[in-house]
């Protein structure tokens, strides 16, 4: 159920972009005994925001999040879509699980392209959105936060991932964008600056998803600033589509490890950003951009009166755009001053936040988006957010990008659990990233999805983590059930409700607290060394599985969304 419930797993500081992150270390241990599983300790990880590779062997793991459940809350009322629930697994009902409501007794669900849909009352296939905006909020993944760029790679010519560009009218740049000299600039390293105030011309600043590797880590350390063999400094390297990438599934060793499972375009995103308004003109405003394959949506903010408006543009080229508005709301950006503003398009809803303040735009803020419609996505993908001002001086900083959670369309196709994957070509999918053509090409060729039944007293559950979760769609059934993914009424246990006891956080030791291995005068002593099985018998290894001091981990207790 990650990120939104922690299993075993490590908490990572990326020693080169300074990113905090977690990964999932279950593969350690055997499930039903937690003793440690002889060589399958996890070695390194890829850092989520800059790929960095960071040995990880040595780390301290924890055990996960220890919830309340309230067990009376579904004697007195049905679950809601999105609840976290536990229940009795139908296959082995003396193991509880958990994991989310995403189906609801009586429906027909599919899983299409990440995103999950039922028959409505229409009986045409509709999208399944998150009732609370601020739930759907909060399941949000980080793709990349800008107060921690890459900036060990930035020395040696490597580009930024944000820069200030405008349309090109004879082609080339990334996706039609070619770099702007007249427009923002960068007076540190994670904020920028537009002094537009006296010119009535539209400037933007562009993200361009423009990924380092672990290899190019590697090159830079190898070689050096001047060395003309960083292979980026005469060819620049190829921006990307954004996929289901999760830190939290990134290791090598384990059982299995890989350090990239990422595979399927993920085009729910959301955009956040401080924003200082520093001085206006007539004709102010600004603007927020997100593209979807073929599909392009804007905000636009007028900063002195605070009217933001929300438009779906109709024609892609870099000349003249038709716009079409789909509604209109009063926010509360007027005037000089900072404002913290967010906007999405996930599940096919468009929602903006001023200062963590839902707008409403009415009901054309949820989009219907045709089933004829184009799913696959374009070149300007490669470059999807985009922020304009103009008539305005104003500074931007924290800059984030997260994205949804991409519900993989895999299913059991037999009793035993023998799977099928989303593609067939989900092996060759990454490789084609920086081609939008050729990944729609292999994906399309490859592409299932996947359905499923529900009786009147039966729910559908998937897990957050989806790559990596044994749910509905996973489940065998030696059981001979005429319904395999269902979990019936009374096999619900409960409603998990607040996360009471997240791991303690050591301290001392520089950070690591005591034993830090097997020579620590704790060597002997119950309970902070791992136990294996091997050869049959039970032996205490020097790896330390708990620590102290440590203090609670009080940010983490919270009511679980």
């Amino acid at each position: 159920m990650a990120p939104t419930l922690l299993g075993r797993h490590k908490d990572v500081d990326c020693p080169k972009c300074g990113m905090h992150f977690t990964v999932g270390a279950s593969d350690e241990v055997f499930p039903n005994t937690g003793k440690l599983q002889p060589n399958m300790r996890l070695e390194t990880t890829a850092c989520p925001n800059c790929r960095f590779e960071i040995d990880m062997y040595d780390m301290p793991v924890f055990k996960g999040d220890r919830i309340l459940v309230t067990k009376f809350t579904y004697e007195f009322d049905e679950p809601d879509r999105w609840d976290v629930v536990v229940f009795k697994y139908p296959e082995e009902p003396k193991t509880n699980y958990i994991k989310r409501v995403v189906g609801l007794p009586g429906e027909r669900l599919r899983i299409l392209r990440g995103d999950i849909y039922k028959i409505g009352t229409s009986g045409d296939w509709e999208i399944v959105r998150k009732s609370d905006p601020y739930k759907q909020d909060d399941l949000q993944i980080v793709i990349y936060d800008h107060d921690h760029p890459e900036t060990g790679l930035h020395e040696f010519g490597w580009p930024h991932r944000w820069a200030s560009v405008k349309p090109s009218t004879i082609g080339g740049g990334i996706a039609g964008w070619i770099d702007d000299d007249q427009g923002w600039t960068a007076p540190t390293a994670t904020s920028f600056l537009l002094e537009g105030a006296d010119s009535d011309k539209a400037k933007w600043l562009r993200y361009r998803h423009i990924v380092p590797s672990p290899q190019v880590w590697n090159a830079v350390e190898e070689l050096g600033t001047e060395n003309e063999e960083l292979e980026w400094k005469n060819t620049p390297p190829s921006p990307e589509l954004i996929l289901d990438f999760c830190g939290y599934n990134s290791y090598t060793g384990g059982n299995g490890g890989q350090l990239f499972r990422e595979s399927y375009w993920c085009n729910d995103l959301t955009f956040g950003c401080e924003v200082d308004v520093k001085k206006i003109a007539d004709g102010a405003e600004l603007m927020l951009e997100i593209n979807e394959g073929v599909r392009r949506y804007r905000c636009r903010i007028n900063p002195a009166s605070g009217e933001a408006k929300l438009f779906r543009v109709v024609e892609f080229n870099r000349g003249e755009l038709e716009e079409e508005e789909l509604g209109s709301a009063a926010s509360d950006v007027r005037g000089e001053g900072s404002y913290h503003i967010r906007f999405t398009n996930v599940d096919n809803r468009l929602c903006v936040w001023v200062d963590n303040s839902l707008l409403d735009f009415g009901e054309k803020a949820n989009l219907s988006i045709p089933e004829t419609a184009n799913p696959n996505p374009q070149e300007g993908d490669l470059t999807p957010i985009g922020i304009a001002a103009k008539s305005m001086d104003v500074a931007v900083e924290h800059l984030v990008i997260k994205r949804d959670i991409y519900y993989r369309s895999e299913i059991v196709q037999n009793e035993f659990g023998s799977g099928r994957l989303e593609s067939r070509h989900e092996s060759s999918l990454r490789h084609d990233r920086h081609d939008p053509e050729q990944w729609a090409l292999q994906y399309n060729d490859g592409m299932q999805a996947v359905e499923f039944e529900l009786a009147d007293d039966e729910y559908l559950v998937l897990g957050d983590n989806s790559p990596r979760s044994k749910d509905s769609r996973l489940w065998g059934n030696q059981r001979r059930a005429e319904r395999r993914h269902a979990v019936p009424r009374s096999a619900l246990v409960g409603k998990a409700f607040f996360i009471y006891w997240p791991h303690g956080i050591p301290f001392l030791n520089d950070g690591k607290g005591y034993p830090d291995s097997g020579d620590s005068m704790l060597r002997n002593a119950p309970y902070f060394f791992h136990n294996q099985v091997r050869d049959g018998k039970v032996e205490k290894t020097s790896y330390p599985g708990f620590r102290v001091p440590f203090y609670p981990n009080v940010g983490r207790m919270k009511r679980i969304r």
